[in-house]
């Protein structure tokens, strides 16, 4: 089983890595041709979304960096090994989104206030659609290899994937708008509303990452689940206690059977271990470790021990 979750985490981290290059050498392309455009052609709001891009530069290496250091094996200074690596990053990343938020709500205000006149170029219009384009692409890439691992960490690059190709539809709504109105107030008011989503989007990503760190109990569907699992085993009568945390994207699960009395040792100790080993051979259930007690059913005890 450990020889498994090892291989998974190490199955898991290649296919970060490999969807990190991509973003990386797609935005490295998409930062060099808007920040050129942008001071060709003197547009703030290129510029500015050029700047946005770079953040994903940034995030993408700074995943590389976690992902490399956070791994399921143990050291004597972290006896649990290094998961809860993952749920900080997102923390780090909710934070920096929300920034992004502040940062386009004062740009949208400001354009609001005091409105710049502007041109259609046709230059940065192609420069932004191939971005949208492009930055699409890497969201839905990205979503879908972090459903296929289940990695929240990889989701939330995929969102902020997400929220560039929006910054940028906003930046060219006002690009088509300023034919007809000759100033960048659609443009504005386009940052304000993707704002909003960023603040959502943030949310969604901090909220996992709290959880996570604080050890929050498991899902009540994945609690079902357990218990049918554990129920289910052939000797189990009832289910004493059942405690579970989350430990980065997986669980801790902590549970007491009760067993008939007139079970041999053995017996016993089989069961035990097969519900252990059932419930971390689930691959639905991602549990990490899994900690089986028992006690004993006196009714059903030939011979009751005196207290």
């Amino acid at each position: 089983m450990k020889k498994d979750l090892e291989f998974s985490h190490s199955q898991s981290k290649k296919t970060i890595i490999r969807v990190m290059i991509i973003g990386i050498i797609a935005n490295i392309v998409l930062v060099g041709l808007k920040f050129s455009f942008g001071l060709i052609f003197d547009n703030l709001a290129v510029i500015s979304d050029a700047a946005h891009s770079a953040t994903d530069l940034i995030t993408s290496f700074a995943i590389v960096i976690v992902v490399l250091f956070s791994s399921p094996k143990r050291d004597k200074k972290h006896n649990y090994g290094h998961e809860k690596i993952e749920p900080l990053a997102l923390l780090f990343f909710a934070l920096l989104i929300t920034g992004l938020g502040v940062l386009f709500v004062w740009q949208g205000i400001i354009g609001i206030l005091s409105p710049q006149q502007a041109e259609l170029n046709w230059h940065l219009i192609s420069v932004i659609t191939a971005s949208i384009l492009i930055k699409e692409a890497l969201f839905w890439y990205g979503l879908y290899h972090a459903k296929k691992i289940k990695s929240d960490i990889l989701r939330a690059d995929a969102w902020h994937s997400r929220l560039d190709s929006l910054s940028s539809l906003a930046v060219l709504i006002g690009l088509i708008f300023s034919l007809f109105i000759e100033t960048n107030i659609a443009e504005s008011i386009s940052v304000l509303l993707v704002s909003l989503l960023i603040f959502k989007v943030a949310f969604s990503i901090f909220k996992p990452a709290i959880k996570q760190l604080t050890d929050t109990a498991a899902s009540e569907e994945i609690y079902a689940k357990i218990q049918e699992i554990a129920l289910g085993t052939e000797g189990v009568n009832s289910i004493d206690t059942l405690h579970t945390r989350m430990f980065g994207n997986k669980i801790y699960v902590d549970i007491v059977v009760e067993i008939d009395g007139n079970l041999t040792a053995l017996k016993a100790h089989q069961i035990m271990r097969f519900v252990h080993d059932t419930l971390e051979d689930d691959k639905d259930l991602q549990i990490k470790h899994c900690t089986v007690g028992m006690i004993v059913n006196e009714e059903k005890t030939e011979e009751p021990i005196e207290k």
